[in-house]
């Protein structure tokens, strides 16, 4: 999620033509019915620039899709920026091979595991690695471990169990009937197409500012405070693993999300601590002006939560004391908002 604010970027890169585009003699496939149940994301894949066919006019239908090419069509949908390093990170990816660039974004970007040695780029992926790297790459790694405590959905699901639930409760990925997922089988390329697509839609939905709740049902998540002996001044604004937990529940429950709004703080949560790290007065709530008075302070030291996809900052009012300042941040209010947009909820009221 750090420095991608995807919410507001590939909304910007798609709008903008950024993404490259195929010609009409490419949207169409000799292999692909028109009646088929993919053709239409298989067409708008094509046109988005993710896809090409494999030649003699074909879309390779049926045929499983490889690992170096799903994280070329990844690098395209996120708009990323290729990477190009000197020396390859995995020992299967040589310079001069056609993936290499799409396979170090996706590690640059954290939509593939770095502790691995080899790729496996000719290797046919998995739908729970696809699930695994779309996931990943939507910058979601540290939300599949509270997915995780959910437990798998399916009965077939023992590894990667937070990624395939969150891609799952996303409706980025379903299962095969049954109660099954079949993490193990292979990813066609049109099952790919159309999870890409899919994942492309969710992102490209308007998020709407209201300037009044009145119709829609709020969305509140509450921040913690800080109590007299906490080792640690945690206090992050709409932390996402609630905000997760709550936009899940309501999906589960049948809620209309359409009429939902998310609520968010516009300023920020203040805790003195002592030279020790303990409260010693309550946590206070401040305004977005007063955040904004404390951040121009010299020596206001900023940092990022990506576990709660929070911004904070450390500052010392005197020389017994330290304060510690959680507040709403473009970064952290994109990251919400995006989290809300893929489950449908596009409104927002911010006070």
């Amino acid at each position: 999620m750090r420095k991608r604010l995807l919410i507001f970027a590939l909304t910007a890169l798609l709008c903008l033509g950024l993404v490259p585009t195929a010609t009409a003699a490419e949207e169409s496939y000799s292999d692909v019915p028109a009646g088929h149940w993919a053709a239409e994301s298989i067409d708008r894949a094509t046109e988005l620039g993710l896809f090409q066919g494999v030649g003699d006019g074909k879309f390779g239908l049926g045929q499983p899709i490889s690992r170096a090419a799903f994280a070329t069509a990844m690098t395209r949908l996120f708009g990323w920026e290729e990477v190009k390093p000197d020396k390859p990170s995995y020992t299967d990816a040589a310079k001069s091979s056609w993936y290499y660039a799409a396979v170090e974004t996706v590690l640059a970007n954290g939509a593939v595991d770095a502790s691995g040695h080899e790729f496996r780029p000719a290797d046919n992926l998995t739908r729970g690695e696809m699930a695994s790297m779309l996931v990943r790459g939507l910058g979601y790694t540290s939300l599949a471990g509270t997915a995780a405590n959910y437990g798998a959905p399916f009965s077939d699901v023992t590894a990667n169990v937070g990624y395939i639930t969150l891609a799952n409760d996303l409706g980025i990925m379903d299962g095969k009937g049954s109660g099954r997922f079949d993490p193990d089988g292979n990813a066609t390329r049109e099952q790919a197409a159309a999870v890409l697509v899919r994942v492309h839609d969710m992102l490209e939905r308007t998020t709407t500012k209201l300037s009044s709740s009145k119709g829609y049902q709020l969305i509140n998540i509450a921040t913690p405070t800080a109590k007299s002996g906490d080792e640690m001044p945690v206090t992050p604004l709409e932390p996402l693993p609630e905000l997760y937990a709550t936009l899940r529940r309501m999906k589960n429950n049948g809620e209309d999300m359409s009429k939902a709004a998310l609520h968010l703080m516009a300023g920020g949560v203040r805790t003195i601590t002592d030279a020790g790290g303990n409260p010693i007065a309550a946590s206070s709530l401040i305004s977005a002006k007063e955040v904004q008075e404390v951040l121009a302070r010299k020596d206001a030291k900023p940092f990022y939560s990506t576990q709660y996809e929070s911004a904070y900052c450390m500052y010392d009012p005197n020389a017994y004391q330290s304060a510690t300042v959680w507040y709403q941040s473009d970064e952290s209010m994109a990251a919400k908002l995006q989290l809300a947009k893929l489950f449908g909820v596009t409104h927002y009221v911010m006070e």
